[in-house]
């Protein structure tokens, strides 16, 4: 394992979300037009044109496959219209050099980069990696040419993804660079994880003011000054305490029934679910905390997956690696914020049903889920390797 931590973002594909709409108000979504999360609806306005952006971090796909990627330094979300075409593949191959490869088109060793995330492409199922050079002259995380996007097609097949040409559409995300807890990095950014949920780009935008987080929903297509903020208030568990000034680390979308959430991991650790039927612009967003993994932890990615209602979360912590967060605590509605027992407390060290490590998963440095697959990066002979495995 190498001293340079990876970065770890974790994207949920294949399980849909419902039909997007411009706002989160019920009469609007009445109202709104049915095809507003299709490709078209959410690539209009997309031109071909000069890339302008310094960073590539996470990643994320609408169901029609349309592409978002977060610039972390610059502080702006790109849509990108990759024009793949369906694929209906049913397995996925073993990538034993994958490590090798990546590096090898970015000029340096298998040592010498970070995957920033990954993705799975609802469209082609084709793995999508960002991926950062860590090493020479220039190690600047605002310099573009240490950055590359690639994708593997279900086959194994390694490739880059040439921007160049393909159509896209950016909105932009203000704010100070935070370190958003990223241990041995030494790195700041602005936006420290994006989710895609009904025709909107889900934003855990950083700050270094008085360690805030903010809550951030960008529409698609993208507006002029079309950001809407949401500061977060949630019950910390470890701190016995409401609060407004933790950090959201990572988060990811998630169904209970005909409902949607977003699920947010914060900073030394609890875990909270916000009802996006609840976020109205520039005001407080008060979250329900469903469970807590021990202070002093630090949650790195994490995932949705299963059928709706019966969700669990995979979510990759800094003391204890990968744990899967049972349906039954995620969906819980009862005891839940002062009243959870779900909580792992002594620093995550506290075995507590239903919170449990993941064995097969122990090493894994990245993840999403594809199909009936979870697809896992892991420590290989040239670095990484990229390969299938079963849902815990």
């Amino acid at each position: 394992m190498r001293s340079q931590p990876f970065r770890l973002w974790a994207v949920l594909v294949g399980g849909g979300l419902a039909a997007g709409l411009g706002s989160w108000s019920l009469s609007t979504r009445a109202q709104a037009a049915p095809d507003s999360d299709s490709k078209a609806a959410l690539t209009h306005g997309f031109q071909k044109g000069a890339w302008d952006y310094k960073a590539i971090g996470p990643l994320a796909f609408s169901p029609s496959g349309v592409l978002f990627f977060a610039d972390d330094q610059a502080g702006a979300i790109y849509g990108v219209d990759l024009g793949e075409k369906p694929s209906h593949a049913a397995s996925y191959s073993k990538v034993p050099d994958l490590g090798a490869t990546l590096a090898a088109r970015l000029g340096t060793t298998a040592n010498g980069i970070e995957i920033r995330d990954m993705a799975v492409s609802p469209v082609s199922h084709a793995v999508y990696l960002s991926v950062r050079k860590t090493d020479g002259a220039d190690q600047n995380p605002a310099n573009p040419q240490n950055y590359g996007l690639f994708s593997v097609d279900p086959s194994g097949k390694v490739s880059p993804v040439d921007l160049a040409g393909k159509p896209f559409g950016k909105g932009s995300i203000s704010g100070k660079p935070g370190y958003g807890g990223r241990p041995g990095t030494g790195a700041t950014r602005i936006i420290g994880d994006i989710a895609y949920a009904r025709g909107r780009v889900m934003v855990a935008a950083l700050s270094d003011d008085a360690f805030k987080s903010n809550l951030v929903s960008v529409p698609v297509p993208f507006q002029k000054d079309g950001a809407q903020r949401y500061a977060t208030s949630i019950y910390h568990v470890s701190h016995h305490r409401q609060e407004t000034a933790s950090p959201i680390q990572t988060l990811t979308t998630y169904r209970d029934g005909d409902k949607d959430y977003l699920m947010a991991a914060y900073i030394c650790t609890p875990v909270v679910r916000f009802n996006l039927e609840d976020l109205k612009p520039n005001q407080e967003a008060t979250g329900t905390t469903v469970a807590e993994l021990g202070s002093g932890n630090m949650p790195m990615a994490m995932i949705a997956y299963g059928k709706a209602g019966e969700q669990s979360l995979l979510l990759n912590n800094s003391s204890f690696g990968i744990v899967k967060v049972a349906a039954k605590i995620a969906k819980e509605t009862q005891a839940v914020n002062q009243m959870t027992a779900a909580s792992r407390g002594d620093g995550g060290k506290t075995p507590y049903p239903g919170i449990d490590p993941v064995a097969s998963l122990k090493g894994v440095k990245a993840y999403a889920a594809g199909g009936d697959s979870l697809l896992v990066v892991k420590p290989g002979d040239n670095g990484m390797s990229l390969e299938p495995m079963p849902l815990p």
